[in-house]
């Protein structure tokens, strides 16, 4: 079966969707980790040339779950 895969871009938010799916039978078996990147902002001057404006951040939380096994 494939795993399933938590992605929130706040921890408190992560951190329930975790716990809803560990009551309904699954487990972590990657654990909630956050992720950033970052990036650069452009836009184009009069004479269609691209301009640097700004440096971008984003981060996200990601953790992976499995259905436990079954015993019978």
């Amino acid at each position: 079966m494939k795993p399933v895969v938590i992605r929130r871009q706040r921890k408190a938010e992560a951190e329930q969707a975790i716990k809803d799916l560990e009551e309904r039978g699954y487990e972590v078996i990657f654990p909630l980790t956050e992720f950033a990147s970052d990036g650069k902002l452009f836009d184009r001057d009069s004479y269609n040339r691209r301009i640097f404006v700004e440096n971008t951040q984003h981060s996200c939380w990601i953790a992976k779950l499995r259905r436990k096994e079954s015993g019978g």
